[in-house]
């Protein structure tokens, strides 16, 4: 991934003022490829649009890599294991990972992905059956393929890392998911929450994560540094417990995914989400089929990105505009943090009916979660 100094644009249009960034550090191509083999819960990567022929998204791929020749590319697709073709222009565009289900990562899928240089695969993967079918509607049979196909790609020479999707009833299924893990050689196990905010549902509330603190320490104790565990900063922003300011900082240039210098990749608008199917851009790569995600429409016979809403996440607008726990005179971090997952605090202060539901508190902060389980700070 390239690195740049990016360049803020104001545009005025009916009164109101547009910031954008002409050339964001990170820029991913969603909703391009076959349709998945799977329908998961609340995958938040669909977005309904007319269909597209292949060659057409190719051709939008090498226009926006033209125009915004500054800025990483990366090709997400619903599944790429229904999508084999879109390997190549991943090779071209430097991509080494992608993301996959897993049911149909078999041998010849595998060793197409290590030709074009592919390195490494993130599998939804969970610790028993039964939570596996819940999120992904498959049977004990399809969990069975999905495990022999990780320790498989392994076997043959790719890196394989888990996603795990965490909902009240399963936070005690870490520490065997963790197991199971290092029994097949995954390197790192990353931690999601569900994203069923609705109230009574089964999404983690701050009361509950004392307890999911406690288990993601044991699972560290009993396998250190295999795999890793790497909690998303969607979850509840960063842990930066026992760490100084400047510490805090170099934590958070250890991100794989974006090469954006905040936590959160829509800060100063570094990240853009496409569909190549609909042309919607979002501002985070969590609300793709979300109306309050828009950003604006990319212009398929240019390839230019055309900016139609404002979404003001300047760095001096979330330290100065962000509330509660987030606010600047609450938390010690939050020059760094600035506010953690904008998208997530916003989703949850507009169910509460808040104004300016952008610049809302995180529901729960890692951190602060740390020091209260574990006695203040280290």
């Amino acid at each position: 991934m390239r690195n740049h100094v990016a360049r803020s644009l104001s545009y005025k249009k009916q009164g109101k003022v547009f910031i954008v960034n002409d050339q964001p550090a990170n820029i991913d191509f969603t909703d391009i490829g076959n349709d998945c083999n799977l329908s998961c819960t609340s995958c938040f990567k669909i977005d309904k649009g007319r269909n597209v022929e292949i060659q057409e998204e190719l051709d939008l791929v090498q226009k926006v890599r033209e125009r915004y020749s500054d800025s990483s590319l990366f090709l997400y697709p619903d599944e790429i294991t229904t999508s084999s073709y879109l390997l190549e222009p991943m090779q071209e565009v430097g991509q080494t990972y992608t993301l996959s289900n897993g049911l149909r990562l078999d041998d010849v899928m595998v060793d197409s992905m290590l030709e074009v240089g592919m390195k490494s695969v993130k599998v939804t993967f969970f610790a028993n059956a039964e939570e596996q079918e819940q999120w992904q509607q498959i049977n004990a049979t399809g969990y069975r393929r999905i495990e022999q196909n990780i320790c498989r790609a392994i076997q043959r020479g790719l890196s394989v890392s888990v996603n795990n999707v965490l909902w009240r009833d399963n936070i005690q299924s870490i520490v065997p998911l963790l197991e199971k893990c290092a029994d097949m050689g995954v390197y790192k196990v990353q931690l999601i929450r569900d994203r069923t905010f609705e109230e009574g549902t089964r999404y983690i509330r701050d009361k509950d994560m004392d307890e999911f603190v406690i288990q993601v320490e044991r699972a560290k104790e009993l396998f250190p540094g295999t795999p890793q565990i790497s909690i998303n900063y969607s979850f509840a922003g960063p842990n930066f417990y026992g760490k100084t300011l400047d510490e805090a900082r170099v934590k958070l240039k250890t991100k794989e995914w974006v090469t954006s210098p905040y936590l959160c990749p829509a800060v100063d608008q570094n990240y853009w989400g496409i569909s190549s199917k609909s042309g919607k851009v979002s501002w985070c790569p969590f609300t793709i089929n979300m109306e309050q995600g828009k950003l604006g429409y990319i212009n398929k016979n240019t390839g230019e990105v055309v900016i139609t809403e404002r979404v003001d996440l300047r760095p001096e607008t979330l330290r100065e505009k962000l509330r509660g726990k987030c606010a600047k005179d609450a938390c010690d971090y939050q020059s760094v943090c600035l506010g953690g997952c904008r998208i997530t605090a916003s989703l949850l202060a507009q169910q509460r009916g808040e104004e300016d539901p952008l610049y809302a508190e995180m529901d729960t902060c890692l951190t602060k979660v740390y020091e209260r389980v574990f006695g203040g700070k280290k």
